[in-house]
């Protein structure tokens, strides 16, 4: 049974026991923890995801009734489960791909904040959380900039290794943006939300990952034409300062993303030619959840750089993982997830809360595509993790009243 009203942890169905009350408590605490660490620890995220399920159960099972609500994404989450489950039976390497099919539980985040989260101030304290979070992550890595070892700062990494953090960066840049864009947000938050995105594009630009530059290029320019077309002019003028100023070493890595002869994107040409040769002997059902290093290196030219354990290409490395089957049901669940939040902003377009978080999620999970055009950032656990975070709050501000 769905109930027509999921729980609301700040004032829950029933008056509560006081059971009922110190779950609430701690399942309200360790969502705040879970959205900080995000940007911070992988191991205190997934500890305070396993304590936010927990408690989540606990109170379900006092209140005696079901209170997960459903999702427009429910039959594909279905079928992801089916191709992992699939894929994992015929897999040359069954027991790997079972222990990787635990990114699955990742996706009970879109549950667990689509169902919790019913009332516009919780929402608006959870995303004030987590994008304030980001910007003042953003500034140690400026702090790190000014004042660390240069040599150990090439590529910026705060917390975590470089592609990670260039990755949720993107994802916080594309949040905050629309809320600095929109007609009728508040001074105060236009003015913050402009201040947090300084020290986060500072330190994105650090990064030196082309991938993410990308991508946050992509989202910005989607937001621009979805809420003010006239936005893009300055979008260009600042990537054209961006370029002109770009010391030497960030100006090349800028030129190398169109440059094939570049040894980065041969390497990448080379990876995505042996994935194509893996995908052509596994064709239905792929090779499970693996790490595919080793099949790289048995279909893969000798000659190719041993770089990492998948493809650098999220389309091609579900492909392989998946096989046709699961490629069709996942690149249907990316499709859906578009439309979803797309439905989600066309109604909340005209709230300055609402409206800024849901098209900043869509264009969060765009950009998310982009990204994984040249790296794996399906499989990557902090980047999916906030994705589908800010899924479940998109759908759930859809439920809202406007």
């Amino acid at each position: 049974m769905i109930p027509a009203e999921p729980t609301d942890i700040e004032t829950p169905a029933r008056q509560p026991d006081g059971h009922l009350r110190w779950l609430s408590l701690v399942l309200l605490g360790t969502a705040y923890v879970f959205l900080v660490s995000s940007y911070v620890s992988i191991a205190v995220n997934s500890i305070s995801m396993g304590l936010m399920a927990a408690a989540w159960l606990g109170m379900m099972a006092v209140e005696r009734r079901w209170t997960v609500a459903r999702t427009p994404l429910d039959l594909f989450f279905l079928g992801f489960v089916i191709a992992q489950a699939v894929s994992t039976i015929f897999s040359s390497d069954p027991l790997q791909s079972l222990v990787l099919s635990k990114r699955l539980l990742l996706v009970g985040l879109v549950y667990f904040f689509a169902s919790i989260v019913t009332t516009e101030g919780l929402s608006k304290r959870m995303v004030a959380l987590l994008l304030s979070t980001a910007a003042i992550v953003a500034m140690i890595g400026v702090m790190k900039l000014l004042f660390g070892n240069p040599e150990e700062n090439v590529r910026l990494g705060i917390f975590r290794f470089y592609m990670t953090t260039s990755g949720i960066l993107t994802i916080a840049t594309l949040l905050l943006f629309p809320f600095t864009i929109h007609p009728t947000t508040p001074r105060t938050t236009r003015v913050l939300s402009t201040m947090g995105l300084v020290p986060i594009l500072i330190s994105l630009w650090a990064t030196v990952t082309r991938g993410a530059y990308l991508a946050v290029v992509a989202g910005l320019i989607f937001i621009a034409v979805v809420r003010n077309p006239k936005i893009l002019i300055l979008i260009i003028l600042l990537l054209l300062v961006v370029i002109a100023f770009a010391p030497p070493y960030i100006e090349s890595r800028i030129k190398s993303i169109l440059d094939l002869n570049h040894p980065d994107n041969i390497a990448r040409l080379q990876m995505w030619e042996a994935g194509i040769k893996i995908f052509k002997d596994h064709p239905i059902v792929g090779v499970g959840d693996i790490d595919t290093g080793k099949l790289m290196d048995r279909y893969g030219d000798p000659a190719m750089p041993r770089l990492w354990g998948h493809l650098h290409n999220t389309p091609l490395q579900i492909l392989v993982n998946y096989g046709i089957i699961g490629f069709v049901i996942l690149i249907g669940m990316f499709v859906k997830i578009i439309t979803t939040e797309w439905n989600i902003y066309r109604r909340t377009k005209l709230d300055w809360f609402k409206g800024s978080f849901a098209l900043g999620s869509l264009a969060a999970f765009i950009g998310f595509l982009v990204h994984g055009m040249t790296e794996w950032s399906f499989g990557d656990q902090e980047l999916i993790t906030l994705i589908w975070t800010t899924i479940g709050i998109s759908i759930s501000l859809g439920r809202q009243r406007t």
